[in-house]
């Protein structure tokens, strides 16, 4: 027997078991139809088939409402309904047209498990949550308030894409599959390191504790860094601020790493912050919102250090050191020039 005869027969014999597993899922078999499928059952291998086409309708299910996912079954299925009126096996089916209708289910199967393993893992807070959470591959993700982060587990690669807020990443040591970070237009590559990305009023940064890591634009498809001059090698203890959309590679600083961790604990640090930046991270962790009347307000410098999600002491603060005054406007704190 030739290995393309083989190959032949596994084919149709996955074939079989796919449309098995398509009539059970109809829940339409007459008597005649139970006792054909129990006679198919019981030949060897059969099970083990039926099983794994199972397990791939079962996955495909779990992303049917996919509009992709949807227009293919609804194609094949209607292309059975059409042959066969609800009876798939009849004799008068030509073994041609079984096939080629076997095929066209197995392509949903096919379409929706890629699809179904390239989904992403969301993770997400609200209104002054915070989460931890644990990757497949060991690594820490700390998720500040109102963050938004997607993650996708590849053979070669770590892929994470931060699409609001702030989140740490202590990343488990694996060489041979970078870690990276997309926020905003930036991407950040580490393999082993500690890092935390933010978004914040029209900026992107980045805060390395530990390691190294590299910083690009998402769009820059160098091989090597020689030949993308837009990319910086940041070292331990060091800042990059690069305002999104910029083809700037950001500006480098040396913060206090002590106090950029404080909200872990339940602070919020502010060090010469612009007063814009300030309110947007505070309204983070409370329903009752702080907004600015006037966008010249935005650049004033704060410093302080303050308990997340208390408006109160952070609003008496600015009225008492800054010149801003504050007026109830609904459930809204407006901060307005004196």
């Amino acid at each position: 027997m030739s290995s393309e005869n083989a190959l032949s027969r596994d084919e149709e014999a996955a074939e079989a078991a796919a449309l098995w597993c398509i009539r059970l899922s109809d829940d339409d078999l007459t008597e005649a139809e139970w006792e054909e499928f129990e006679a198919w059952l019981g030949k060897a291998g059969n099970a083990d088939l039926l099983q794994d086409a199972t397990s791939v309708w079962q996955a495909s299910d779990s992303v049917g409402d996919q509009p992709a996912i949807i227009a293919l079954r609804s194609e094949a299925l209607a292309r059975f309904h059409k042959a066969g009126q609800r009876r798939w096996f009849v004799s008068r089916t030509r073994p041609t047209k079984l096939l080629a209708l076997a095929a066209a289910i197995l392509l949903i199967f096919t379409a929706s498990l890629v699809w179904f393993q390239n989904l992403p893992s969301a993770y997400a807070t609200g209104i002054g949550e915070r989460q931890v959470a644990m990757l497949d591959d060991g690594s820490r993700v700390s998720l500040d308030a109102v963050t938004n982060v997607e993650v996708r587990m590849k053979d070669a690669s770590r892929q994470v894409e931060l699409l609001e807020g702030r989140a740490k990443f202590d990343v488990a040591k694996d060489p041979l599959r970078p870690f990276t970070v997309a926020a905003g237009n930036k991407l950040i590559v580490a393999v082993g390191t500690s890092f935390s990305v933010e978004l914040v009023d029209g900026e992107v940064r980045v805060i390395l504790y530990e390691g190294q890591v590299e910083v690009r634009n998402r769009t820059d498809k160098a091989k090597t860094a020689s030949a993308a001059p837009r990319r910086l090698l940041m070292t331990a203890g060091s800042q990059l601020v690069g305002a999104i959309g910029s083809s700037a590679p950001g500006v480098i600083s040396r913060p206090d790493l002590s106090q950029s961790l404080s909200w872990e604990q339940g602070f919020i640090n502010f060090d010469r912050e612009p007063l814009g930046s300030a309110v947007a991270r505070m309204n983070r962790y409370s329903t009752r919102r702080i907004r600015l009347a006037d966008p010249a307000l935005e650049h004033i410098p704060v410093d302080g250090i303050f308990r997340m999600g208390d408006m109160d002491a952070f609003v008496e603060g600015l009225t008492t050191l800054y010149p801003v005054k504050q007026k109830a406007d609904g459930d809204e704190i407006v901060l307005e020039p004196k």
